[in-house]
């Protein structure tokens, strides 16, 4: 269009703008990044809607240095950037210690355009942050590798996600199979959303849930839940700024080293951790096993050969003497036992009769009678008839005075053992060790067996030297005991019972042949019936001869079980007399004693000593009963007390198979066999 003369017209806006500086401004305005306009001292010109909401200012920036108002920034890091075109410089905007935005410079003659971009959190903060974080979780693992329980795994994983991962809370559940509860076994910081108390089989909560799925779990809180396989669930809970992030949501962050992902590391090494402990405390268990079976294998060789030096002295010895004092020697000859004594019961007191070892005047110190209340082991076993034992003397060393005996002489522990065969009493074995003893029932159940053997053994050589004697004492006995089985049976029938046979059964029970004279079988047995003590009673004959079984220890079964011979027995309501033979060597007042039973009352009426010629018929029957074993001799007893070699036979082989509780066969092999070793003695005298 063409100018017909007039006057131009001018715009002054487009001047305006034509100028570096309003185009400058006028760029700014149409920008949606923040932006401002700078002159050659860095003050701010102008400045667009976008910077002021970036800086939050709460007044217009224009007229201020940027420096003030970025305080990041310098002056010469300005005009390094605006040196390297393109470059950008990053900057943390105001007091929040992440929140950043990257700022471009461009000269424009003598004034300078600065464009900026929110970059919210720098992407090297991000990676910084994380790698400080997974930094952190390495140093947490030497706590890990050195937690030795679960629960300590537990304390060190919930630490570890507050103080290192900055977390509000954490909580570790355990499951404890047995109970089929997840149970809170570490706990730091706010609980969250989550109550933090057992969870049970019942439950159908958020816990339970991912335990059994196995499946990770954010909750809208930001509170997440982590399973551990069979060891539990790990839940977390984030804190505001977190949330702020979005640290705690699924998406991923820079590097996807989010919190959720630290999380899960974290997770990974409980799992770890967990599964080290359970390694380790199987291992544990597994080395305490061994050590265990090893300690009991050296504990059984002790035993083992304990029990074999024993056995050979009551193998090798000869008299009574030589068991005793061999006992005590072969158990002081182990490296634990110091010392060994043995003793039997004699006036109101156990009197030792063989001795071993180091500090045997202790036995000399310490009071040995029945009536002591602090008496020793050996006393005490007397007065129980069972074991006696001390784990560690030092314990009591306050309250007796035996007890400071012994350890003055070293004696740490104690066992002590009664010797009894047949229900009969040898006396009392005892032993100290030079160290604390656990005398667990294996241990004593070794000196208990001991106990018993050692007892055989001395009632067999009291045996062997009664038929070995070239002279006998017999004895004659007056006993009063009325509550005794044949003294009640004498009592209800109002007459005299005699006993011509005693047969030992077990350690109660006594079989006796007895002569009742006028009296028929039916009031015999009839008066039987109503005695206490009667365990069976039958007649072996058609006349006045019966076959009583015994359940309770009587005078006359005491009698051969102490290694007597009954000669006769007659017995009234009143008393009992009797006729009884001794090897000449035996102990009269010993036997009597051990006879009584702490129950009879025994007078030694008269005392004979007589050749053993004189009794040849005697002599050939102490023979017998060295070749016969225990049930040979009871069975040729039995049947010969019931008449099986009488002619007619008055009872059968059956009737004895069943009086002895065995099958005919075997009453035959015994019957047999001891015949025919009987006929060996006869025929090898007449030779």
């Amino acid at each position: 269009m063409e100018n017909s003369g007039a006057e131009p017209r001018v715009d002054h806006a487009t001047d305006a703008s034509a100028s570096p500086l309003g185009l400058l401004d006028l760029l700014i305005t149409r920008l949606a990044e923040p932006a401002v306009v700078l002159d050659g001292s860095l003050t701010i010109v102008s400045t667009n809607d976008a910077f002021a909401t970036l800086v939050g200012a709460d007044d217009t920036p224009v007229g201020k240095p940027l420096t003030a108002v970025l305080p990041g920034l310098t002056a010469e890091t300005v005009a390094e950037t605006i040196e390297q075109s393109g470059e950008y410089v990053s900057v943390r905007i105001g007091t929040a210690p992440e929140r950043w935005a990257e700022f471009g410079f461009d000269r424009h003659g003598t004034h300078i355009l600065c464009v900026g971009r929110d970059r919210g959190v720098d992407r090297r903060v991000e990676l910084q942050r994380n790698r400080t974080a997974v930094t952190n979780l390495q140093r947490a693992t030497p706590d890990l590798l050195g937690a030795e329980s679960r629960e300590a795994v537990a304390e060190c994983i919930v630490e570890t996600a507050t103080d290192v991962l900055g977390l509000s809370g954490a909580t570790l559940y355990l499951f404890d199979a047995c109970r089929n509860v997840l149970w809170p076994a570490g706990v730091d910081g706010r609980p969250g959303a989550d109550a933090r108390a057992p969870v049970g089989g019942a439950d159908d909560g958020i816990v339970r849930e991912v335990f059994l799925e196995g499946t990770a779990t954010t909750v809208e809180s930001g509170d997440r839940y982590q399973p551990l396989g069979d060891y539990g669930v790990l839940h977390t809970v984030c804190g505001a700024d977190q949330r702020d992030r979005q640290d705690c949501e699924r998406r991923p962050g820079p590097g996807d080293e989010r919190t959720g992902g630290r999380v899960d590391r974290l997770a990974e090494r409980a799992v770890a951790a967990l599964g080290r402990v359970d390694r380790e405390a199987t291992l544990r268990e597994r080395d305490a096993t061994h050590r265990e079976q090893a300690e009991r294998v050296t504990e059984l060789e002790r035993e083992l050969s304990l029990v074999r030096r024993v056995h050979r002295v009551l193998v090798d010895a000869d008299t009574v003497g030589d068991i005793e004092s061999g006992i005590c020697t072969a158990l002081t000859a182990s490296d634990w036992l110091s010392f060994a004594w043995v003793g039997r019961v004699r006036d109101g007191g156990v009197e030792p009769r063989a001795w071993s070892g180091a500090g045997s005047d202790y036995l000399e110190t310490v009071s040995l009678s029945t009536d002591d209340p602090q008496a020793p082991p050996a006393v005490q076993t007397v007065a129980s008839n069972q074991p006696t034992t001390v784990d560690a003397v030092a314990e009591d060393i306050g309250g007796h005075h035996w007890c400071r005996a012994a350890i003055a002489r070293d004696f740490q522990a104690a066992v002590s053992v009664p010797l009894r065969a047949d229900s009969v009493s040898y006396g009392v074995l005892t032993a100290y060790a030079d160290q604390p003893v656990e005398w667990d029932d294996s241990l004593r159940s070794v000196f208990t067996e001991l106990g018993d053997s050692v007892a055989t053994a001395v009632r067999d050589r009291e045996r062997q030297a009664h038929l070995a004697a070239d002279t006998v004492v017999e004895l004659d006995l007056r006993v009063t005991e009325p509550d005794a089985t044949l003294e009640r049976l004498a009592g209800t029938l109002g007459a005299t019972v005699c006993c011509t046979e005693a047969i030992p059964v077990d350690g109660e029970r006594t079989r006796l042949f007895l002569t009742v004279p006028g009296f028929d079988g039916d009031a015999v047995g009839g008066a039987a019936r109503a005695v206490c003590g009667v365990d069976s009673l039958a007649a072996v004959a058609d006349g006045d001869r019966y076959e009583l079984v015994a359940r309770e220890p009587t005078v006359v079964g005491r009698v051969v079980r102490h290694g007597g011979h009954l000669d006769t027995a007659c017995v009234t309501d009143e008393e009992m007399s009797l006729t009884v033979t001794l090897a000449a060597d035996a102990d009269v007042r010993a036997f009597l004693d051990r006879l009584a039973n702490g129950h009879a009352d025994i007078t030694l009426t008269a005392r004979r000593q007589q050749p053993a010629e004189t009794r040849s018929r005697d002599g050939i029957r102490r023979s017998l009963e060295a070749v016969l074993t225990d049930r040979q001799l009871e069975a040729l007893q039995t049947a010969y007390g019931s008449g099986f070699f009488e002619w007619p036979r008055e009872t059968t082989g059956e009737g004895v198979a069943e009086m002895l509780g065995v099958a005919q066969p075997t009453v035959n092999r015994h019957l047999r066999v001891s015949q025919r070793k009987l006929l060996e003695l006869v025929f090898e005298d007449v030779a």
